[in-house]
């Protein structure tokens, strides 16, 4: 898993952040193909990188998780913010802030519910 080399390109402060949410990703069981795309840290399935399920990102001030669609994920937390046209943003200031049981829940159920064409 590229997980040290993402963390080799991102501020050490959010170092912590962003190992919550891969083990809460990882928590999940589920069989995610992984890899470094678009400067954030990318589970997909069979490689399709443009198809991707759930990512980790660092930006200046956040650690960000986020879902490619998150009109598939019952937001009953209401946490998930508007990304783009289909992406579901979650942002986090410190690793105090990951619940990781619902990360995993939230992780899960992307995985479930999405299409693999």
């Amino acid at each position: 898993m590229p997980l040290e080399a993402y963390l080799a390109t991102v501020r050490p402060d959010a170092h912590d952040t962003v190992r919550a949410l891969v083990a809460a990703i990882d928590a999940a069981g589920i069989d995610f193909d992984c890899a470094i795309k678009y400067r954030l840290l990318l589970y997909t399935f069979d490689t399709r990188w443009h198809d991707w399920v759930v990512a980790v990102g660092v930006t200046s001030k956040v650690v960000n998780l986020r879902f490619l669609f998150r009109d598939r994920i019952t937001d009953s937390a209401g946490l998930l913010r508007a990304g783009s046209t289909t992406a579901g943003t979650i942002d986090y200031r410190s690793v105090g802030e990951v619940d990781a049981a619902m990360v995993t829940a939230y992780v899960k159920e992307a995985a479930a519910r999405h299409v693999r064409s």
